[in-house]
């Protein structure tokens, strides 16, 4: 049984779940700072300059995650994100659409034995970023869809079936310096009452790629999971931008183990 939910700015970042599940994810940092009409330039003798550039008019995202850990749970998450009056780099209006789809499996009580499950789950959002210099903020409000089937029916697996919920969403990203970073994403829906929650923090060992600490919280009616483990966040190729983590779990449903994510951001 693994998370749910996620959710994502600039930074990328989440995941989602009811009664167990998860596919997280975190794409690293964001763009260059292009506010005030400023973009950046190419890099030069004295590092990088700027030049002044026509705003963006529109901007967008796509980020991919995959989770998995050694309870038997994968996830692949898809979230694309929209700034449709502005680049991603402003502040403005944002729209979000996610989808999650994985299997998972835990023993059940009462004799009942290995039950195996395959959650669905989608989610629209729309919201607001605030961009500034060193921090970004972003907060959502939505509808969330999910469906879980079981391969037996668990009387004590409340998370069970198909739901529909109210579903909120906040992130942020700060830079208190060229070195440190720091960032956090949560959600709740009120479906299940599923919650996730992921605080990272990290050193640069190149530009804007940066290593360090996280942790995770997530759970539902169902169960409810912890998780602490490393991360890198924001090498970059091309237009892709790559992030991975690995760590430690306990869940109090599936017990402890491992888990890892690969997640990678495209923008447009």
């Amino acid at each position: 049984m693994f998370a749910k939910y996620g959710c994502a700015a600039l930074i990328g970042a989440v995941a989602f779940a009811p009664a167990a599940r998860a596919a997280d994810w975190y794409t690293g940092a964001p763009s260059e700072p292009a506010a005030r009409g400023w973009s950046v330039g190419s890099a030069g003798a004295n590092g990088w300059s700027g030049g002044y550039a026509p705003a963006p008019k529109f901007g967008a995202a796509v980020d991919v995650a995959v989770t998995a850990d050694t309870k038997d749970s994968q996830f692949v998450t898809l979230i694309g994100t929209i700034a449709p009056f502005s680049g991603l780099e402003q502040s403005g209006a944002r729209l979000r659409l996610a989808g999650v789809l994985g299997q998972y499996s835990y023993i059940g009580g009462n004799g009942l034995g290995r039950v195996k499950g395959t959650q669905r789950d989608g989610s629209f959002m729309v919201g607001y970023e605030w961009v500034a210099e060193r921090l970004t903020v972003a907060i959502y409000g939505g509808v969330n869809v999910t469906d879980n089937a079981l391969d037996k029916y668990d009387p004590l697996n409340g998370s069970a079936g198909r739901a529909i919920g109210a579903k909120i969403a906040g992130d942020f990203y700060y830079r208190p310096n060229a070195f440190v970073m720091i960032s956090g994403v949560g959600s709740f829906s009120s479906a299940h009452s599923a919650y996730y929650a992921r605080l990272k923090g990290g050193y640069a060992i190149a530009r804007n790629v940066f290593i360090g600490p996280e942790m995770i919280v997530l759970g539902d009616n169902f169960f409810s999971q912890w998780r602490i483990g490393g991360h890198i966040t924001g090498a970059k190729f091309g237009p892709v931008q790559i992030g991975a983590s690995a760590g430690f779990l306990v869940d109090k449903v599936r017990g402890s183990g491992l888990y890892g994510i690969l997640d990678a951001r495209v923008t447009f």
